[in-house]
């Protein structure tokens, strides 16, 4: 729990301190299902104690944060502390929403063209190497690469679209897991980029996290 000890609101919701009110209410529902009861996602990795007092800590975020006055004292606070630069501070907060996770461009991610849903889907459920692995009881990263890899997708591609940076999006196909952040991070990331292969991202999710327990039972 120490992860979430250490953290202010917006570390907890993984948001940018200038982000508009659409996107915190989006973090923290995206959090929120990703905490309760029925999510899988959660279920082996923290106690029920532990469960309740992190959707306490992300409520007591989201409330602070989505008040504009109780945003602006906390702000302050920030400042005040070292945690927050004035200039973030003073910020208007209805103009130009920043991403959810950090992404810095490179010159070949501007220039990448981010595909057709529609195309990557007939493409998926076309391809009988990506139907073969949707049938499998456990699901890698390296099986998501292999996937990536059928269907012509760069990982900048994804990256771009997403927002979620490209070393994370590396480490999940690497099966990494000595880098890898506390696994309802992991998992959050991985939905992501899931999604934009227009796969079901509530069964692969779920397959994923049988593989990483299996492998930590052997």
């Amino acid at each position: 729990m120490k992860f979430y000890e250490d953290r202010n609101h917006y570390e907890l919701l993984e948001i940018h301190p200038d982000v508009a009110p659409a996107e915190i209410r989006h973090a923290y529902k995206f959090l929120f299902d990703l905490y309760q009861n029925e999510s899988i996602a959660i279920y082996s990795f923290f106690s029920e104690k532990e469960r309740q007092e992190i959707l306490s800590r992300l409520e007591r975020a989201y409330l602070t944060l989505i008040d504009p006055e109780a945003r602006k004292a906390y702000d302050f606070n920030l400042t005040e502390l070292g945690e927050l630069r004035e200039e973030r501070r003073d910020y208007d907060h209805k103009k130009n929403p920043s991403a959810i996770y950090d992404f810095k461009k490179t010159h070949m991610q501007e220039l990448r063209t981010i595909r057709n849903s529609e195309e990557i889907r007939h493409q998926a459920s076309n391809s009988q190497v990506i139907q073969g692995i949707l049938d499998q009881e456990i699901i890698s990263g390296k099986d998501m690469k292999r996937i990536r890899t059928e269907l012509k997708i760069a990982l900048e591609e994804i990256a771009e679209a997403t927002k979620v940076r490209i070393e994370m999006l590396r480490i999940i196909e690497e099966d990494n897991r000595e880098l890898f952040l506390p696994m309802v991070y992991m998992t959050g990331f991985l939905k992501s980029y899931v999604r934009y292969l227009q796969l079901d991202d509530h069964v692969i999710v779920n397959r994923f996290i049988r593989y990483i327990n299996e492998g930590k039972r052997s």
